[in-house]
């Protein structure tokens, strides 16, 4: 067993034993070609819940504060589960090129385009990060929104909407101002599905 799938393994237990744990569209997840999984983010628990969702679907890595890395354990831990860090001010052109390298190698790439977390039913705009990571790797992009109070024991809801296809602006010269529309687009999408999952519509 990998330590990548130890870990999963402790995260499902974890989900299924502290909340009621739901994951809704797993079949929009593409199971091979280039893919970002686009998340809302409320809390600490948001990774934990996508990894257990998404589990055995696709191989998966994901994008990371460089300040996580500061801590010496955890920095090991999330080396071992290829988590990349980046400086979300400026990324660096290696931190680009690597992250282009692992959607281009079909690894499902989770991001948060909100780029930190934004408490209760509120949302932050979404960075231009996810509709470049996107364009620039011809990757789909399968929004994802997560639904819960994150309180112990309490119902806690992962949906997967259908892949968002960009295709039409692979050959455009696209600014910053640009992708932060597209990304809006995107996190447009996510916030619906928040709503519908708060009305009980899905």
């Amino acid at each position: 067993m990998t330590f990548y799938n130890f870990v999963i393994k402790l995260f499902r237990a974890f989900t299924k034993t502290f909340f009621k744990f739901e994951v809704i569209g797993i079949e929009n997840i593409p199971t091979e070609g280039n893919t970002i999984i686009a998340a809302n983010h409320k809390s600490n628990f948001d990774p934990i819940f996508v990894a257990c969702a998404v589990n055995k679907t696709r191989k998966m890595t994901a994008i990371g504060k460089e300040e996580l890395f500061k801590n010496k354990f955890m920095s090991l831990v999330l080396n071992k589960l290829e988590i990349i860090p980046i400086n979300r001010e400026n990324p660096g052109l290696n931190t680009i090129k690597r992250i282009l390298k692992y959607i281009k190698n079909e690894y499902a790439l989770v991001m948060f385009p909100e780029g930190t977390r934004t408490k209760g039913d509120d949302f932050s705009d979404a960075k231009a990060g996810v509709s470049l990571f996107a364009i620039k790797g011809k990757a789909v992009v399968v929004p994802c929104t997560i639904y819960s109070s994150y309180k112990l024991f309490s119902k806690a809801k992962v949906y997967f909407g259908e892949p968002i296809s960009l295709e039409q602006y692979y050959k455009q010269k696209l600014t910053s101002e640009d992708h932060e529309k597209i990304a809006e687009e995107i996190m447009g999408v996510i916030k619906d599905n928040y709503n519908k999952l708060s009305n009980g519509d899905l």
